[in-house]
């Protein structure tokens, strides 16, 4: 195939995509019509039903008239009152499921637990404030460029005519200026041994050349690119056959690798990563903090769970087929934990009664802006003012190698749950006379929340090694999100624990600032990685 007709198939493959993502998105476009034509149509029913029972209140009032001339019609009316009744407590409810359903389509990822993919019809709204500088660099700015490289591969003297146009010779300087153009260039170095042999000139017998380690097969893949493969499936979450397409197409399909062959790569790196991923969780059990998450994953069509603990130098994904099921390769480290564990909120880390818990705020962050720009309800903004200032105020001490006195954790209590006693009489002020309040629940039991557990939510004012959240563990399950989003999920329970395996890993590489392309070949060459706590395997 030519490279003409290799970019035409290229240009090929990319208006597909472009049209594939302008069906999904059409739908999703008319799919959000269709509801809010729905909603449309209901106001319209509620509005008729308005005046349909307006003119039974009109008539009541008549009958009521004429039931002092016509007793016998006095239980009828009492009747048509009773239905009249009925009718309009009806008519709240759904006034009150109708407000529901309007707040809820309100909701963004910044609002509520939803993902980033729901905002996709969403107008983004800025939280910034105008500086009334203008766009781009300011007065003062250090620009940055690129920088030359200081050993270029490859050098061109480009020459001056030897003749001026006036006649005269032009003679050499001996100074230049110079410019760079850097690119990447794909090659395969394919290196053969060959083992030769011969026969002793007295006996006879045969002796063989004996080959190097790692040439077993006839042809067999080197260590980069099996690290590259392993990178590119598992950190870039690119699926396996998209992966054996890439470098098809880099080595103009002299590298053809099977989706079996790229299967089989991660799973040798996820099984020489085993003794690398047990003294991670070891190295987690003894730490004093541990943030945690899970997040859901489909494998072969069932949903199951990634768990994700982690701290400032080490990441742990471990795989579940239940959410509340916190084993990591068959280890409960929470019984062996002794330390402070931040989370989310989920109430099966509240059974290790052994620890302290700290709560996460930032997804509280999230429930107080909902209640403040959909319910306007003002505790709840000053609420997230009140989490912000005391960070704030954390950092500022700390940097100053101080911290929080006795006093000054008293004083946030106390207006910690000052706040939550206005918000209280808010809540009490908006639900007075209704008859439902399906729309203030989740404030109800946001304020009943942060009222039960004050002191976890407040952990970070009362430990200067607590964060006011939980976002490194958010950031781990982030990762198995991706994949899940651009692979589509696991064909087995092996391919998700492979995964976690080398996120685990990898995660840990990043977090410690290492080269990753260069741990997974040492890895691959069977050498244990040291983050400072591990020992150094065989060279």
């Amino acid at each position: 195939m030519t490279a003409l007709q290799m970019a035409q198939k290229a240009i090929k493959d990319l208006k597909t995509v472009i049209a594939n993502l302008h069906a999904k998105y059409k739908d999703g476009f008319d799919e959000l019509q269709r509801a809010a034509s729905m909603l449309q149509d209901e106001v319209r029913r509620l509005l008729m039903e308005n005046e349909r029972l307006s003119e039974a209140f009109k008539l009541s009032q008549k009958w009521e008239k004429l039931a002092t001339s016509v007793p016998d019609l006095k239980d009828e009316i009492k009747e048509l009152m009773k239905h009249l009744a009925t009718a309009k407590k009806e008519n709240e409810k759904i006034k009150e499921q109708l407000a529901t359903l309007r707040d809820h389509a309100k909701k963004t990822s910044e609002t509520s637990d939803k993902p980033q993919s729901t905002n996709i019809f969403k107008k983004p709204v800025s939280t910034k404030t105008k500086s009334g500088k203008k766009q781009g660099g300011q007065p003062g700015h250090k620009g940055h460029t690129l920088r030359p490289f200081p050993d270029p591969t490859e050098i061109v003297e480009r020459r001056p005519d030897e003749t001026c146009g006036c006649g005269g010779a032009v003679r050499l300087a001996g100074r230049h200026t110079s410019k760079q153009v850097a690119d990447i260039v794909v090659t395969i170095k394919v290196t053969e041994e060959r083992a030769l042999f011969g026969y002793c000139d007295k006996c006879g017998k045969r002796h063989d050349g004996t080959f190097s380690e790692g040439y077993v097969n006839p042809v067999n893949y080197g260590m980069d690119l099996k690290a590259l493969v392993a990178f590119l499936n598992t950190r870039m979450n690119l699926p396996v056959n998209k992966v054996a397409e890439l470098l098809r197409v880099l080595t103009d399909s002299r590298v053809r690798l099977s989706d079996g062959s790229v299967v089989n790569i991660v799973d040798e790196l996820a099984k020489k990563s085993a003794p690398i991923v047990e003294s991670i969780k070891e190295e987690l059990i003894r730490c004093g903090l541990l943030l945690a998450d899970e997040t859901g994953c489909r494998i072969n069509g069932s949903l199951e769970w990634f768990q994700i603990f982690t701290n400032d130098r080490l990441l742990l994904l471990g795989h579940n087929k239940k959410r509340g099921a916190l084993l990591f390769e068959g280890t409960d480290i929470l019984l062996l934990f002794s330390g402070i564990l931040v989370h989310d909120h989920f109430m099966s880390y509240y059974r290790y009664d052994h620890l302290l818990h700290g709560e996460c705020n930032e997804h509280i962050d999230r429930r107080l802006k909902a209640v403040y720009e959909i319910l306007k309800h003002e505790w709840a903004q000053e609420l997230r003012s009140f989490f912000f200032d005391a960070d704030k105020r954390k950092k500022e001490l700390m940097d100053e190698g101080k911290y929080f006195s006795e006093q000054e954790e008293k004083e946030y209590f106390r207006r910690f749950l000052e706040i939550l006693d206005r918000g209280g009489a808010e809540y009490q002020k908006a639900v007075e006379g209704k008859q439902t309040i399906i729309r203030y629940n989740e404030e109800r039991c946001l304020l009943k929340r942060l009222r039960e557990y004050a002191d976890e939510h407040l952990r970070f004012i009362t430990n200067p090694e607590v964060p006011r959240g939980n976002n490194g563990a958010e950031r781990g399950a982030k990762e198995g999100k991706r994949k899940v989003r651009v692979s589509g999920g696991f064909r087995s329970d092996k391919g998700a624990d492979n995964y976690a395996r080398a996120t685990s890993v990898i995660g840990t590489m990043r977090k410690n600032d290492m080269n990753v392309f260069q741990g997974l070949k040492d890895i691959l060459l069977g050498k244990t990685l040291s983050f400072g706590f591990l020992p150094h395997g065989p060279d």
